[in-house]
């Protein structure tokens, strides 16, 4: 069905906040309002499985290394890992869930399972630079998660920080049902198979091989021309 006959009673399960936007950008013509919003969907929904693929392996590779660092799963308990305000709160924050949740004493990993992709991002942050304890630079960095990824070549940390973040940013915009159709979506895919890349080619592959985000992204113009959107 083309998005632009959709059933009346859409009308009462888009609120007129959300669909206000798709309609200005298009002067009110609901046809195309609507044929956007279902591209956006769908781009949503293409975008979400690599973004999962990259977070995983993202997390697991700058936990393991810092597991080698302090020898314990718990590694942000080990007095040698000096955490800023964001990281350790987004820690704290994966604790309280889970004893919320009934797990009155989580194991690590149950923990590192519960934390938010921005602790993640964060740690490949510049903490605060030239302090002696919190620069991420020289105390986690240089010493441990420059070797989670392994084949980044010349990429730099501030190189790789700036596209876990853009990553970051669409992965909430996405969780929390907002439009994406105005960001830079192909250089963010092309970031999550460059940095997927850097962890393992494996990884890259995997992506490009079972996603078709790609697809949905070249498809923006003729799918609001035609109104042929699958999500």
């Amino acid at each position: 069905m083309d998005a632009g006959a959709a059933p009346d009673g859409l009308d009462g399960l888009l609120s007129e906040a959300r669909f206000a936007r798709y309609l200005t950008r298009y002067n009110g013509d609901r046809k195309l309002a609507l044929r956007l919003y279902t591209w956006n969907l769908a781009a949503c929904s293409a975008l979400w499985g690599p973004i999962n693929i990259l977070e995983i392996a993202v997390r697991n590779a700058i936990h393991d290394r810092l597991v080698e660092r302090t020898g314990r799963g718990d590694w942000w308990s080990d007095t040698r890992v000096r955490l800023c305000r964001n990281e350790q709160e987004a820690i704290d924050s994966a604790v309280s869930t889970l004893q919320r949740r009934g797990t009155p004493e989580p194991s690590s990993d149950q923990i590192v399972a519960a934390t938010s992709f921005g602790l993640w991002v964060g740690l490949t942050g510049a903490g605060v630079p030239r302090d002696r304890l919190l620069s991420y630079e020289t105390t986690l960095w240089q010493p441990r998660l420059q070797h989670s990824f392994p084949h980044r070549g010349d990429r730099r940390r501030k190189y790789i920080h700036a596209c876990l973040d853009d990553v970051r940013v669409l992965r909430n915009r996405i969780a929390h049902h907002e439009p994406i159709y105005r960001s830079p979506l192909q250089k963010v895919y092309d970031d999550i198979l460059e940095v997927a890349a850097m962890i393992h080619p494996d990884a890259r592959d995997f992506i490009e091989s079972h996603s078709r985000a790609q697809e949905v992204i070249d498809q923006y113009r003729d799918a609001l021309t035609t109104g042929e959107i699958r999500f």
